[in-house]
């Protein structure tokens, strides 16, 4: 790589954030623990996921939490980032998506739920013909 676009690009590239915006791999593919650092460069702050990773990181959760990437964090709402959060486990094949399945349930009722729900308090309000 001879062009470097953030002073911070070299040291983050190994040791520190395993997830660097500025590295497409590790955006689309990498994993993140709450113990692991987070990108630090300045320009990239405002980024949602990066503050989603500060919030999780300032519950000190622990390693055996699970993991989160970004797609994961995207998906997460900041009410949903409390001290109960739980990354993906690392134990199984397709974490990942099974969490975001999870979490997609957990956040608000499937969309055919809410229209039959809507359809009879509908009907309930109609007067009844005999």
């Amino acid at each position: 790589m001879t062009a470097k676009l953030c002073n911070l690009f070299e040291p983050c590239e190994s040791p520190e954030a395993p997830i660097c915006p500025l590295q497409q791999e590790s955006v689309a593919h990498g994993i993140w623990y709450a113990n692991e650092p987070i990108c630090r460069c300045k320009k990239f702050q405002d980024l949602s996921w990066i503050k989603k990773q500060k919030k999780i990181a300032s519950l000190k959760l622990a390693e055996d939490d699970g993991y989160f990437t970004v797609s994961m964090l995207n998906s997460l709402q900041a009410t949903a980032i409390t001290r109960e959060i739980k990354g993906a486990d690392p134990s199984y094949l397709n974490a990942e998506s099974k969490w975001l399945n999870q979490g997609v349930r957990k956040q608000a009722p499937a969309p055919q739920k809410r229209r039959q729900a809507k359809a009879s308090s509908r009907e309930d309000l109609q007067p009844q013909l005999c």
